[in-house]
């Protein structure tokens, strides 16, 4: 998500870690706050610093790659590398299984391996797969943003790149999980008293849906109104 806040805080780790002032260790889950929350008799810990700094380094990617900016996406893509490498430790000893692990490594390699030469959508569609799998992790940990969140997140950047892509029936697919993801957290929304987001969120689900088949540019324009709408759902958590 692009929250100025989380976004920098996220940026400065990956900064950090990618210049070798902040070692893997040090961005283990108990280098971040000690603060463990109590849900349904599990012990959960806050999210480690190290797969926020994988998160930022997605976004950062799909960003370059969409300006055609070839020196950024490879040094973009080598920060996603290490930032994956260096979670992977932090990850393995908060109780990920191994399988997800391999996964994240997996889809960040393989970003790193387009940078050089292949096309910037499939290297912005690489990276926003990174960006498919931070619910998936994020829901191990505790947040106060919910991980469907990222995944509204994930799925409208999907409709985005897949509509400039030309894959209509993707598109499709991505609208149609967005309307299942978005149907199971709204009412979280409203009870965080975000009653007015949800309203203008539902409208624009409306909108995705109506859209398709429509002009490409059209729905990649809604698609980037929906984004901005993700990063007021967060706040309504936040505040």
């Amino acid at each position: 998500m692009r929250s100025t806040h989380r976004h920098r805080q996220k940026a400065l780790a990956l900064s950090m870690l990618a210049s070798g002032l902040l070692s893997a260790a040090a961005l283990s889950p108990c280098a971040a706050a000690t603060t463990s929350v109590v849900k349904g008799g599990v012990v959960r810990a806050p999210v480690p610093p190290s797969l926020k700094a994988v998160e930022s380094a997605a976004e950062d990617l799909v960003d370059s790659a969409l300006s055609h900016n070839r020196a950024e996406v490879v040094a973009e893509s080598a920060n996603l590398r290490a930032a994956g490498s260096a979670a992977a430790g932090p990850l393995t000893r908060s109780g990920i299984p191994s399988p997800q692990v391999a996964q994240l490594r997996r889809r960040t390699n393989r970003v790193a391996q387009l940078a050089r030469g292949g096309s910037f959508i499939s290297i912005a569609l690489g990276a926003n797969a990174v960006s498919g799998f931070m619910p998936t992790l994020y829901g191990r940990f505790h947040d106060r943003v919910p991980a469907a969140v990222l995944a509204l997140d994930y799925l409208d950047r999907e409709a985005q790149l897949r509509s400039l892509n030309r894959q209509p029936e993707k598109v499709s697919m991505a609208v149609a999980t967005l309307v299942r993801t978005w149907a199971r957290l709204r009412p979280k929304v409203i009870t965080a008293g975000g009653a007015k987001e949800a309203a203008a969120y539902d409208k624009h689900v409306a909108a995705m849906k109506r859209l398709l088949g429509r002009a490409p540019k059209t729905v990649e324009a809604e698609a980037v109104h929906g984004l901005n709408l993700v990063d007021r759902l967060e706040q309504v958590f936040l505040r």
